[in-house]
């Protein structure tokens, strides 16, 4: 995971970078490089399959502010009311392979070149500019960890998003112009005449955005970790969303960076947004409970924290305190900490 400072700076005060790097290794963040990017700084730090969460600049941002204790900002994300009415509506086929669905429709874009600030922090952290709707996608998806994709509305086919499983031997033309063979292994995303989407991995070019898109909608989603991480390693299509969906981002996410989406998208393309939100399913957004004994915490690590002094890091954690003996402290992990099951974790 790429971070830039001058961007996770808007979550969260910095200190200087060997310091910064130096903290992290104590969330597992392992420090790979730094080098300068214009009149950024990018720091490349290697993050493990049990922490998704930090597939993100906020995630990093949450790391931060608990090991510097510094106050964390994360952007409130609302598009308000909708403008437009829309009779789009989504049907999910294949609740195994994706709980819930969501998607937001924006009439009347321009899409053009993207401003200079966004061009310059998508390339601190590695990704070329392509236009101002997917430029936002992908920024969203580096800012918060959950994978957005945004479909040219005017080239689906009817009124209705399907989430499905693709049809044996089923042909797809992805974004990359390159045409795949699917099976009914992997889920696809598609209107009343063929798949728009290999989910969580990569879009279509039938759909994909151009100059010529006026009407955008933009799909946010939680898809199972195994049937994506099946269909990329299948397809030899791995990517940046694929990584992020076979891990698991953030339930919580979703609806959040759909909505911060659509808000980027009006500032930097205008249109309007069309009401309401399409969606189907439900989260799976388990969360689980656990006991912490307080006297446990010196015997594993070997040195005395004071009581309130672990509630204070674990609250500042994300972890919500539930019930409180003498000892014994019930915590409900966050959603984001999907690691964090036991005793042990915490």
């Amino acid at each position: 995971m790429i971070v830039s400072l001058d961007w996770l700076a808007d979550y969260v005060d910095l200190p200087e970078v060997d310091a910064l790097t130096e903290r992290l290794l104590l969330s597992g963040l392992n420090h790979e490089s730094t080098k300068m990017v214009h009149d950024d700084i990018a720091v490349d730090l290697e993050v493990t399959s049990n922490r998704p969460d930090c597939l993100g600049h906020i995630g990093v941002a949450r790391e931060v502010s608990v090991l510097f204790q510094h106050l964390l900002k994360i952007p409130a994300a609302s598009v308000g009311g909708g403008e437009l009415p829309h009779s789009f509506s989504v049907a999910i086929e294949s609740t195994d392979m994706c709980p819930f669905y969501s998607a937001r429709l924006i009439r009347g874009v321009t899409v053009g070149p993207s401003p200079d600030w966004l061009v310059r922090r998508l390339e601190a952290v590695g990704v070329a500019s392509v236009n101002n709707v997917v430029d936002v996608t992908n920024y969203v998806m580096l800012e918060c960890g959950q994978p957005l994709h945004a479909f040219d509305l005017n080239r689906l086919n009817g009124e209705k998003i399907i989430v499905r499983r693709a049809k044996e031997g089923e042909s797809f033309v992805a974004i990359n112009h390159k045409e795949y063979k699917l099976t009914s292994e992997m889920c696809v995303i598609s209107d009343s005449k063929q798949s728009l989407a290999i989910a969580g991995v990569m879009g279509g070019a039938e759909t994909e955005i151009s100059l010529e898109t006026t009407d955008v909608l933009i799909e946010s989603a939680q898809f199972a970790p195994l049937p994506v991480r099946s269909a990329a390693r299948a397809l030899v299509l791995g990517s940046p969303s694929s990584y992020r969906f076979e891990r698991g981002p953030d339930p919580s996410a979703v609806e959040w960076a759909s909505c911060r989406a659509v808000e980027l998208i009006r500032n930097l393309a205008g249109g309007t947004f069309a009401a309401p939100a399409i969606q189907a399913g439900s989260l799976n957004s388990r969360q689980a409970t656990i006991d912490l004994r307080m006297h446990r915490v010196e015997q594993v690590l070997g040195v005395s924290i004071p009581h309130q002094r672990q509630r204070e890091i674990l609250q500042s954690l994300g972890f919500v305190k539930q019930e409180s003996g003498d000892d014994v402290t019930r915590w409900l992990a966050p959603t984001w900490r999907r690691d964090c099951t036991r005793e042990i974790d915490l």
